[in-house]
């Protein structure tokens, strides 16, 4: 009976805030461009920063709703087509806003197992863009484009109102357009996160 109550007690109800820190670590992008649709590169970027902040309401059957502010800034390391690489220079950053909604599967324990999805907007840049030894000048683009996210996670609960996590989520969004360039942006990110309920 008190594992029952604890399991109801640590299931919180009402509004919480959240942060996350983590890594973000990008899918390789496909690029084509407009004026020469029948050649494909493949954009390859390094792992990168990641930072997340959200407001949310907990339900007593167990689910929850938030707004989300999402950020990511990775470096480009290099295009390859055909075989070929060449360097890149730059960074590619996405600013999001989501509406995730999350169900927790509780037990008898202060362990809860989380499964989300989120659909929103993101900003999408592309700064500083080179070729080294290329003598082009760098090259600064952005898009807004639809966003979306899956993910998972496992969370502790501290005590009633605080949740320390660890989850991880797929995001991504439909097709970049930089001028005549149409680029894929997606890829996995780790958080760690701590979520306070009032």
């Amino acid at each position: 009976m008190l594992l029952s109550i604890s399991s109801i007690t640590y299931s919180a109800e009402g509004p919480y805030v959240s942060g996350n820190l983590g890594v973000s670590m990008p899918s390789n992008s496909s690029l084509t461009d407009s004026t020469a649709p029948n050649i494909k590169m493949e954009i390859e970027s390094d792992s990168g920063l990641a930072l997340g902040a959200a407001v949310g309401y907990g339900f007593a059957n167990n689910t929850r709703i938030e707004g989300e502010i999402a950020y990511t800034k990775n470096d480009v390391d290099k295009a390859s087509q055909n075989g070929v690489d060449v360097d890149l220079t730059g960074d590619t950053s996405s600013l999001a806003f989501l509406l995730n909604g999350y169900y927790d599967i509780t037990n008898k324990s202060q362990i809860t197992t989380s499964i989300t999805a989120g659909l929103g907007v993101a900003n999408v840049e592309l700064n500083d863009f080179n070729i080294p030894g290329s003598g082009l000048p760098s090259a600064n683009y952005d898009d807004t484009v639809f966003a979306y996210q899956v993910g998972i996670g496992v969370g502790y609960a501290v005590n009633k109102k605080v949740i320390v996590d660890v989850k991880y989520r797929y995001f991504g969004t439909s097709d970049v357009q930089f001028d005549t360039t149409e680029v894929e942006y997606s890829g996995g990110v780790v958080y760690a996160g701590t979520r306070y309920s009032f």
